[in-house]
């Protein structure tokens, strides 16, 4: 994934194998809508680590657990789901808080 630029390794180098859930390190699960993440080559082929091999995987397996969707900062959209002052004082409080 860095080589193409998408992102930072996501596991450190000296993270224990031993707390590994290994049955899932070469596997690329799905969680989105679209289907556009088995395009990338952390789906299939050589891991760099030359340690197995990447398998796409349509749809998370039974039992796990959709992660709920992010909620962005209301300040993006024209109209939000609070009253302007509301929204007014909590984007102040953010900003005072230097958090997103």
């Amino acid at each position: 994934m860095q080589a193409e630029g998408v992102e930072e390794m996501p596991v450190p180098s000296n993270f224990p194998k031993s707390k590994e859930a290994q049955e899932f390190s070469y596997q690329a699960i799905n969680f989105s809508d679209g289907e556009h993440m088995k395009e990338g080559s952390w789906a299939s082929g050589p891991a760099p680590d030359g340690l197995g091999e990447f398998t796409y995987v349509a749809t998370p397996p039974d039992g796990v657990p959709m992660p709920p969707p992010t909620r962005p900062d209301s300040r993006f959209y024209g109209t939000t789901d609070m009253l302007n002052i509301v929204e007014k004082t909590a984007g102040a409080v953010q900003d005072r808080l230097k958090k997103e």
